[in-house]
């Protein structure tokens, strides 16, 4: 049997000692870490969990990464699995016996779909942050924010704002690249 060396009484959870209670300066007690059970230990890993990891997250810096055209794609992609995945969960086999709750399966799938829709809303973020300078990358911006809101919007005035702001934004960056200084070309 070791004993191990303790270092005197417990302090408190606040104590200068446990680290900053502001979760910007720790930032790692902040970060999400794909586990594979509740316990990461492998030795009392679930035995019918399938190899690897077990949970997804939202990769942030992968979608920083991504062109406003790659952005645009995935959210399509994003959108029409959340839209699938809602209409599986209003399934009759998916709800509970009340009819109106979901069932287990009918649970899961709605978180499932809850997370994509996290994802797409995290994506759009990503391209609302973005600053292109090229117009056929600020066209690419615009239809991923547009699309986004169109099937947010309640109101078309709102939404009209938007597309025009986006079309606004295209022209000038047109206009930027039609009339900017072409470098080594001669006159």
């Amino acid at each position: 049997m070791t004993l191990q060396k303790t270092k005197g009484p417990a302090e408190a959870a606040t104590s200068p000692s446990h680290g900053s209670i502001n979760p910007r300066k720790d930032k790692e007690m902040n970060e999400v870490h794909a586990t594979t059970s509740a316990s990461a230990d492998p030795a009392h890993r679930d035995p019918l969990a399938p190899r690897g990891a077990m949970s997804l997250d939202i990769d942030m810096a992968k979608l920083r990464k991504m062109s406003m055209q790659e952005l645009r794609d995935f959210r399509d992609v994003l959108h029409m699995i959340g839209e699938i995945t809602a209409a599986f969960s209003f399934q009759e086999r998916f709800l509970g016996e009340e009819g109106g709750r979901c069932n287990n399966a009918g649970d899961a799938i709605l978180e499932l779909c809850e997370f994509v829709g996290r994802y797409e809303h995290a994506l759009v973020k990503v391209a609302r942050a973005a600053e292109p300078t090229t117009s056929k990358d600020v066209e690419w911006r615009a239809w991923t924010i547009l699309s986004y809101e169109a099937d947010c919007a309640d109101e078309l005035a709102p939404f009209a704002v938007l597309a025009s702001e986006a079309v606004r934004d295209e022209a000038h960056a047109k206009t930027r690249e039609r009339f900017a200084p072409k470098v080594g070309v001669a006159k």
